[in-house]
């Protein structure tokens, strides 16, 4: 089957977030959750590279509803020193894990096959405003890079005896690394910026190769339509 036009990938997954992360009913969350699975599954999205990034998000997402249990007023049933924990502070803190997943699940399955120029080319089609646009496309070109510099940058320090501890030492060698790493970028962000100029960069990029709207984008369109509604009603009913 075709594969839908990015433009439509934009606007679903858009939708979709939207949606789930207003809901306010376990079934639109539910319903949410097990449909993500399925795009993945419809995709063919599994991999291990999709479980480190999923796991690499909920280990930060871990720390944010930690303390909801905590913190959130209700009917206690464990008591950890002097703090409680609720019953309405767990059923938050799962509320919003699951709703974290299912949006991370759907955006990453539905644009994992599209390279960054095509998300940057789709927003531009939808009329987002050029430097945004860019600002996230160059975000998005250069991670990669900063990640190898940086990677780069660490086997040095680990080569000259840099061992990561928890000391005033290791605190003085981590803000060195980020410090030359801030460096560094500035530094090739203003050689790439020239190299811009000399191509004849005016402030936007121009584009050559438009989308085309196929047929079988009328059925994808169809079809998320029906979906998001659908989603709408278990979310605010």
């Amino acid at each position: 089957m075709a594969r839908p036009d990015p433009r439509l990938k934009v606007l679903f997954c858009f939708g979709y977030a939207l949606l789930v992360a207003t809901a306010e009913t376990w079934e639109a969350v539910f319903w949410a959750l097990c449909s993500s699975f399925l795009f993945a599954f419809f995709w063919r999205a599994w991999s291990l590279t999709l479980l480190k990034r999923l796991f690499g998000a909920d280990f930060f997402l871990f720390f944010v509803v930690f303390t909801l249990p905590f913190t959130t007023a209700g009917n206690a049933l464990l008591q950890v020193g002097p703090f409680w924990i609720t019953k309405e502070g767990l059923l938050l803190a799962l509320f919003i894990f699951c709703k974290s997943n299912a949006i991370l699940l759907t955006t990453y399955v539905f644009f994992a096959r599209n390279n960054v120029f095509e998300l940057a080319h789709a927003l531009h089609h939808l009329y987002l405003p050029s430097k945004l646009v860019q600002l996230l496309f160059f975000t998005l070109r250069y991670l990669e890079l900063l990640e190898r510099e940086f990677k780069r940058l660490f086997e040095a320090a680990k080569l000259r005896g840099f061992v990561p501890r928890t000391a005033l030492r290791s605190y003085r060698v981590w803000a060195y690394l980020f410090a030359s790493l801030f460096l560094r970028s500035y530094d090739r962000s203003r050689r790439i910026y020239e190299a811009m100029l000399l191509r004849g960069y005016q402030g936007y990029f121009p584009v050559w190769h438009h989308f085309s709207w196929a047929r079988s984008d009328f059925f994808w369109l169809i079809g998320g339509s029906i979906y998001l509604i659908f989603m709408a009603i278990l979310a605010y009913r």
